[in-house]
């Protein structure tokens, strides 16, 4: 049996498979149970241990809740940088990987009109990116060179030396005005924060910075994730609107899919309220409820060779207590939603208010 099943500690509750697969199609063929996020670096050990062969179709059985769909995509991207193919299964009957060819026309070459910034900016990598992040790499010499962007690392330990904070809202802010400074001091126009980090060690979390800085004007990212940083900023650039960092979360054929994510900018939000943190259950994060209709779901590769720009519908909110916690269901193309299923940009994606599609294949 070529099963293989991969669930994190970050989750507390005991989850089993999610749809029951024939069994001679497992004896056949690689599957993995991705049960939870942040399960992306055990996926690599496989590989490395030579138990997973990217040559072969690789399987990525997924639930529809603690962030597993979010980690195949991470996933799915790694096993195409690495000239695989692979395919999220979201029920026992889908197993057919069509040609990526089929999905080629969703995706751009950005242009040099889209990606170069006309004024040198400064953006400011916090910490690493997040060790499940395993195909949303960059190279800092050519994001210099094509977007006159110059990213800068900054230790994490300029965060966590403020110690153990308040577990509420003081301490939310308290790392907001400590991010807040960085910024200042280092002359950034935007940042991303390997924020789980703070969670063992400042024990709250950053979404309220990072909703902040991005209310501000500042796009911030969560999780130290550079190309969704960097499509931020050509969001900023192209639109001026708001950007809300998301993780996919269920993804149906019709082409509705649920996305979630535990901070957003409040200028987005029509009402919203505080809660913990999803994955810890500590700190603060936000329940925010947008106003539906038209959206646009953009992210650019790490290598600044492809970019997903497509015009949505927002058409409902929700909250589920086993999801990030601002949660909203978007209406593509069933092209869409096999694109994600198949050949996605990495994991977050980037949703803001409108349909600009059109400014970023120009």
């Amino acid at each position: 049996m070529l099963l293989h099943i991969l669930s994190s500690e970050m989750h507390k509750e005991t989850l089993g498979l999610p749809f029951e697969v024939p069994q001679a199609f497992l004896e056949t063929n690689q599957v993995v149970a991705v049960l939870t996020g942040g399960t992306e670096a055990k996926f690599v050990q496989l590989v490395e241990d030579g138990l997973i062969d990217l040559h072969k179709p690789v399987y990525l059985m997924v639930s529809g809740h603690s962030n597993s769909l979010a980690a195949s995509l991470e996933i799915l991207s790694f096993i195409r940088q690495h000239k695989g193919v692979g395919k999220v299964m979201m029920n026992a009957q889908d197993t057919e990987i069509p040609e990526i060819s089929e999905m080629a026309h969703l995706t751009v070459v950005p242009s040099e009109k889209v990606l170069h910034s006309d004024k040198k900016l400064r953006l400011g990598v916090v910490g690493f990116p997040s060790d499940w992040l395993i195909s949303s790499s960059v190279n800092y010499a050519d994001v210099l060179k094509k977007m006159n962007i110059e990213l800068v690392d900054i230790p994490i330990s300029e965060m966590t030396s403020l110690g153990e904070v308040d577990p509420g809202m003081k301490g939310a802010e308290a790392i907001y005005a400590r991010l807040k400074e960085l910024v200042v001091t280092h002359n950034l126009q935007g940042v991303t924060l390997r924020c789980f980090d703070l969670l063992t060690t400042v024990k709250n979390t950053g979404c309220i910075a990072l909703s902040k800085l991005n209310d501000e004007g500042i796009p911030a990212s969560c999780e130290g994730d550079i190309p969704t940083l960097l499509t931020m900023m050509v969001c900023k650039k192209l639109t001026g609107e708001l950007c809300f960092q998301v993780n996919p979360a269920r993804i149906q054929a019709n082409g509705e899919m649920l996305f979630a994510h535990c901070t957003l900018p409040l200028g987005m939000t029509e009402k919203h309220e505080y809660t913990t943190h999803f994955e810890s259950g500590i700190g603060v994060a936000i329940h925010g409820d947008l106003p539906t209709g038209d959206y646009t779901l953009v992210k650019m590769s790490g290598d600044m060779q492809r970019m997903l720009a497509v015009d949505v519908q927002l058409e409902r909110c929700q909250f589920e207590a086993n999801l990030c916690r601002t949660q909203v269901w978007i209406k593509a193309t069933p092209e869409v939603s096999q694109y994600f299923l198949t050949s996605p940009i990495h994991n977050h994606h980037v949703l803001i208010k409108g349909h600009h599609a059109q400014k970023f294949k120009s």
